[in-house]
């Protein structure tokens, strides 16, 4: 009993730490004034690093910078053993045994002498076998090759079968085309029937986007008037469009945002600053309607409507 309230009890932790991790909202802040660009990356509140080097990575990497410039202690150098000179050992000659001796006082013949014995009978015997053999033997072989030239010829199928149809063939031909493209009909259908499933979990995620906090202050600056205003009017109606855009894709919330031109200046300003944050939670979320909404407006329905042609086609034989 005691083990399984220990394992109940690290099951409860962990479950309570995924859900901590997927309720706190990760994200950080950027801002870009006077030409100088500034990030932090934050877990809740916690700092995990930023563009000043700080944070937990920052930390991190600071530790890790002093162990390496700590002085180490110098290891103490082994004493060497010492060599001892090693005596050959003189390798002791054994007594032979009889059937050696016997062994040695048998004559040995002489090698070359039965090589040259055995190639004047192998030519002999070559020069028989040529001389042997006839014009039959010739003969014998042409037929022989002409049998296996005419067994390896194809037959056609008009040769091999008389109420051969040339119609068959392109009836099957005809099947085959009409199975490749009923397969490529039920793949599109597969497809877009993702597709309308994932719709509003894939909104549901984006819209778990939040930008906060959105500041922008531009001044498009031209030393002409004309090119000025030129520039004011594209940019303007870029940025409005834009932010008119992603607030329909994100969850966006403004704070001020100001485009204005400035006349006979030949540098501009580009001010922005924002927060972003997300939840992993609402990924969990979105994935868990994808797949019942798959399940209930694609998979079941079509399984029941295939359940149903089989019945049908059975009660029909």
């Amino acid at each position: 009993m005691i083990v399984l309230k220990i394992l109940l009890y690290i099951l409860l932790a962990v479950l309570g730490i995924i859900l901590i991790v997927l309720i706190t909202p990760a994200g950080g802040e950027f801002s870009y004034i006077d030409g100088k660009f500034t990030y932090k990356v934050k877990l809740w509140i916690f700092d995990i690093m930023n563009s000043e080097g700080g944070g937990l990575y920052g930390w991190w990497k600071k530790r890790k910078a002093k162990k390496k410039d700590k002085p180490q202690k110098p290891k103490k150098p082994k004493k060497p053993k010492p060599i001892k000179d090693k005596k050959p050992k003189k390798k002791k000659e054994r007594e032979k045994y009889e059937w050696e001796k016997e062994l040695d006082d048998i004559p040995v013949n002489d090698p070359e002498a039965d090589i040259k014995a055995e190639g004047s009978t192998s030519s002999e015997a070559v020069s028989e076998s040529i001389t042997g053999n006839t014009v039959s033997d010739t003969e014998s072989v042409s037929e022989a090759v002409g049998k296996d030239e005419k067994k390896k010829k194809p037959k056609h199928k008009k040769d091999e079968d008389p109420e051969y149809d040339p119609f068959d063939d392109e009836e099957d031909e005809d099947k085959a085309e009409d199975e490749e493209k009923s397969s490529i009909g039920d793949k599109i259908e597969k497809i877009v029937d993702i597709w309308e499933s994932a719709q509003r979990p894939m909104l549901k995620i984006f819209k778990g986007f939040k930008l906060k906090d959105l500041y922008i202050d531009f001044e498009i600056a031209d030393e002409d008037a004309c090119d000025c205003a030129l520039k004011y009017g594209k940019y303007s109606a870029l940025i409005y469009n834009g932010i008119a855009f992603f607030s329909e894709l994100f969850t966006v919330r403004l704070k001020t945002i100001d485009v204005r031109p400035a006349f006979g200046v030949s540098k501009g300003r580009w001010d922005a600053a924002g927060k972003l944050y997300f939840r992993l939670g609402t990924m969990v979320i979105a994935g868990a309607w994808f797949l019942i909404t798959y399940l209930f407006r694609t998979f079941l329905p079509e399984k029941l409507r295939k359940r149903k042609m089989k019945k049908s086609a059975a009660r029909q034989k």
